[in-house]
């Protein structure tokens, strides 16, 4: 399509829009069914377009045969100072199947700072197109990346002239590859844990929350909420290669892989249990009764136990794996959510929504030992097996609390800025990943500093966060 005909296309849809504010950003709520959708990041900007801002009014998938096909924005003021080293969530829509030619991208305005101060900049009447052939198939997403080629962006000193080009996923190594669920936008953000851009998307079932990894097999397990399903992808390929049906209205909420990575766990909170599920046969063994609202479980560390952690009832179900059954059943204050093990494997840390406190069980007799105060607020924990240490993300007061598990206090304290509902250990680089949900960002912590690296955007409803190379 030539650009002086697809201008003759969207002429009168830009001239209506053309003063209008930003959309509300995007969601992926429906399945797709018989479409699949595209997500368009900007790469960083280079520093040669330090002094440079613009704005993007549309950007439209250009289809091989029919009409443009607007994409949904959820960002569009380039600031080129702010965004030097920094990936930005630039728009995605959901498309019909077939082949695109590429992107046409409609610039509304552009300012450079000189000396003298800030100077206007003539734009292009017609759109930009970026021509990258890519395919969108049903029930999938095709990311793409948009990058600004820093050459001669400006011509006779007035003329806005910039160039762009379009690029498909790369591969990426697998030990620095992350993950995170987004339940709202059905989808898993793939990330590179050491450069914290995203580098891939994923289109899951409806609802997608906990994330656990084979990492010998380079498998990811995902509980598709909604679709009362546990989801198999291949992390290789980023396809899916199985689903494990469970029962109407199950809700499974979160996962739990044994040590042999064959018994997996799924916490199914819309009936009050847990099944145990073969992942290499992907097939369900059993299913276990538990207490009211589970909302998480952890193996531990011999891989015969496994603790749900039911946060109506104020209890935890200890069950015994090998005999499929609940052994024990712990009472605990407040509402239990989640939990962590020490690197000795004998004490179980857990926190609670409606309590102040950390709970500590002694393993060994299964019983609550001793109460640590920490505030309200906790959301998500983590421990650092190889410092020994637990890690509690905290939504009241928007920060990450370190405990001590051998003194039993806490000892430091990690602003993050946002609720972090969900928290991750990549023992390989030494680092604390916090997905805040609210924010759609994922935040990269140094453990030896204690200081927030890197972020990278996400999508809404971020849940989950899982890396290879965590132990």
């Amino acid at each position: 399509m030539s650009p002086l005909r697809l201008y003759c296309i969207l002429l009168p849809a830009l001239a209506v829009i053309s003063c209008a504010s930003l959309g509300p950003a995007y969601r992926y709520k429906a399945p797709l069914i018989d479409r699949g959708e595209a997500i368009i990041y900007l790469q960083p900007m280079p520093q040669e377009a330090n002094p440079l801002n613009f704005t993007i009014a549309r950007i439209f998938a250009l289809p091989a045969e029919g009409e443009p096909i607007e994409l949904w924005p959820v960002f569009n003021a380039i600031n080129g100072a702010q965004l030097v080293g920094l990936q930005k969530h630039l728009a995605g829509g959901v498309l019909p199947p077939g082949v695109y030619s590429g992107l046409a991208l409609q610039i509304q305005k552009a300012l450079i700072m000189t000396p003298e101060g800030e100077v206007a900049l003539f734009v292009p009447p017609q759109p930009i197109v970026v021509n990258h052939p890519f395919t969108i198939t049903r029930q999938s997403a095709q990311a793409l990346f948009l990058s600004f080629n820093p050459a001669k962006f400006i011509t006779d000193e007035v003329q806005f002239t910039p160039v762009f080009s379009l690029a498909a996923p790369g591969r990426v190594l697998t030990n620095l590859t992350g993950l995170v669920t987004n339940a709202d936008a059905n989808s898993i953000s793939v990330f590179n844990t050491r450069t914290m851009q995203i580098v891939d998307v994923i289109a899951t079932g409806q609802g997608p929350q906990g994330i656990v990894l084979d990492q010998r097999r380079a498998r990811a397990y995902v509980a598709a909420a909604r679709d009362d399903a546990v989801e198999v992808y291949d992390i290789f390929q980023g396809g899916l290669i199985g689903r494990i049906r469970l029962n109407f209205k199950d809700r499974p909420v979160e996962l739990a892989l044994a040590p042999d990575a064959r018994t997996l766990l799924s916490v199914n909170q819309g009936s009050n249990s847990v099944s145990i599920l073969d992942a290499r046969s992907m097939f369900e063994v059993a299913r276990i009764g538990v207490g009211e609202g589970p909302t998480s479980a952890v193996i531990g560390p011999s891989g015969l136990r496994a603790f749900v952690f039911n946060s109506r009832s104020s209890t935890i179900s200890v069950i015994d794996l090998t005999q499929r059954g609940v052994a024990v059943t712990i009472g605990v204050e407040g509402a239990p959510l989640r939990g962590a093990f020490n690197l000795r494997g004998d004490k179980l840390f857990v926190i609670s929504s409606a309590s102040p406190n950390l709970t500590v069980i002694d393993l060994s007799r299964l019983a609550v030992v001793k109460t640590i105060f920490i505030g309200m607020g906790a959301v998500s924990i983590t421990a650092d097996l190889q410092l020994d240490q637990i890690f509690v993300g905290k939504q009241i007061g928007q920060e990450v609390v370190v405990i001590d598990p051998q003194s039993l206090v806490f000892v430091d304290t990690i602003a993050v800025g946002g609720n972090p509902v969900y928290l991750a250990i990549d023992s390989q680089e030494r680092s604390l990943f916090a997905a805040l949900s609210d924010r759609r960002i994922l935040q990269k912590v140094d453990l030896t500093s204690k200081k927030i690296i890197a972020r990278v955007e996400v999508d809404q409803g971020a849940f989950a966060v899982a890396v290879m190379g965590k132990r």
